[in-house]
């Protein structure tokens, strides 16, 4: 009958040192993902706000699409195909200066909130300050 090894809980000495070193990887991560929460909640705000937008107005330029090819095969003359195009192209003009003003628009609130956090780092910078030349 073979004789049995007891079990036990402490580690061998060679895999002390990994052990270690993983524990530490795992520290480190943890410190950088929680450092992600440290961001300040308008910073958020305008990174999700622009994507929303984005998507948003790829929603209403698919849409825009879809009722301009419905509108397309429902044409029974060339004049009227000519007309539908037309309306389109007029509207897709409108539609991207609009959508660029409003994306310029959280392109400015996104990098007043990223300012707004590159001040509260320098100001709690503990090293000597120069002024600007």
């Amino acid at each position: 009958m073979p004789t049995m090894k007891p079990v036990s809980d402490s580690l061998p000495a060679d895999q002390n040192g990994a052990t270690a070193m993983i524990d530490e990887g795992m520290q480190l991560v943890k410190a950088q993902f929680g450092s992600a929460t440290l961001l300040p909640q308008k910073l958020w705000e305008t990174q999700f706000a622009m994507v929303s937008e984005v998507l948003a107005f790829m929603g209403r330029r698919m849409q825009a699409q879809a009722e301009f090819c419905a509108k397309l095969g429902r044409c029974k003359e060339i004049a009227q195909a000519v007309d539908v195009h037309q309306d389109f192209a007029r509207g897709i003009g409108g539609a991207y200066a609009d959508e660029a003003e409003k994306l310029s628009t959280l392109a400015r609130r996104n990098m007043d909130a990223w300012t707004g956090i590159s001040a509260q780092d320098t100001s709690n910078w503990p090293g000597p300050r120069k002024a600007a030349a």
